[in-house]
């Protein structure tokens, strides 16, 4: 069994502060073949079939393009699946998107179109701020013509943090 390092809060702080500086496209998930990606037209079924393994969905423009154009998470399809109680008292305007009253039938159809993305220059710190700020999970990275050229999670953030800390301690401390 081999040694384990010691564990120091200084190093914590030290790789952290280090992590910040690194551009996105370092540590972002790049294999856009391996994304869960759909298009406007993607039948609401073959979302479900998507949505069984990943808790989002990128919607690119077209098979021909790369444009991301919008996201559906879980809560989405939470929103459109719930059964919808219309009190007749309620002012307003009522959301009646609903697969109940027929009127979710593809991906355009739940998507939301405003996408809160990152460029792969951007460093680590400005993609955890954005994800606080917007309480999000995963963002899309997207180069100058919004074309979907990666991903980056919270999971690989901590993951990539996590390998990085620990080769820092093997290294000893350069």
């Amino acid at each position: 069994m081999g040694k384990e390092p010691v564990r120091d809060h200084e190093d914590i702080l030290h790789v952290l502060k280090h992590f910040y500086t690194v551009p996105v496209e370092s540590i972002m998930k790049k294999e856009i073949w391996n994304m869960p990606i759909a298009y406007p037209d993607t039948h609401i079924e073959d979302i479900f079939s998507i949505m069984t393994a990943r808790r989002h969905v990128w919607i690119l423009e077209s098979k021909e393009s790369k444009k991301l154009i919008g996201i559906i998470t879980e809560k989405d399809l939470l929103d459109v699946m719930a059964p919808h109680n219309i009190k007749p008292y309620v002012i307003g305007g009522i959301d009646l998107k609903s697969i109940l009253f027929g009127n979710v039938v593809q991906a355009k159809d739940i998507m939301v179109s405003k996408v809160i993305s990152i460029k792969p220059t951007d460093t680590i710190d400005v993609a955890l701020n954005k994800m606080r700020s917007y309480k999000i999970r995963r963002l899309p990275v997207v180069d100058d013509e919004g074309n979907l050229i990666g991903e980056l999670t919270v999971k690989t953030i901590i993951i990539q943090f996590r390998k990085i800390l620990k080769w820092y301690r093997i290294t000893g401390k350069n």
